[in-house]
């Protein structure tokens, strides 16, 4: 955690006396982080994690919180509807909608030529 936190103040590029005064924290007190006399409190990670846009998980523990699942009212309908048919027709409905996605997705490719490689068509 500590080596997390010291990589984002040193690249910040401003001395440690500056981010304890954006913080409000303590004046020297990233001083004895870096002596290990002192581990950060749970106010300032909360602070170093806002003023640097990060989550409280990547300085605890090096990694981002799982994206929520969540479902849209849509999204919820659509898979209503497919979690009626019985499990075999769901297999043969996913099969059959990636070849008609599949098709669709030539058809606009072939409609459009430009935009699948990014150029633009200008008239002069």
């Amino acid at each position: 955690m500590i080596d997390r936190i010291l990589n984002l103040i040193d690249n910040s590029n401003m001395s440690d006396s500056a981010i304890c005064k954006e913080l409000s924290i303590g004046n020297g007190i990233i001083g004895k982080w870096r002596k290990g006399l002192q581990k950060p409190s749970t106010d300032a990670i909360i602070k170093i994690a806002k003023y640097f846009h990060v989550s409280t998980d990547f300085l605890l523990l090096g990694s981002e919180p799982p994206k929520s699942n969540t479902l849209t009212l849509n999204d919820a309908e659509w898979l209503s509807l497919i979690h009626r048919l019985p499990e075999k027709k769901q297999i043969e409905f996913k099969s059959k909608m990636e070849g008609y996605l599949e098709c669709y997705e030539e058809s606009v490719a072939a409609d459009n030529p430009f935009k699948k490689t990014g150029t633009t068509n200008s008239v002069k």
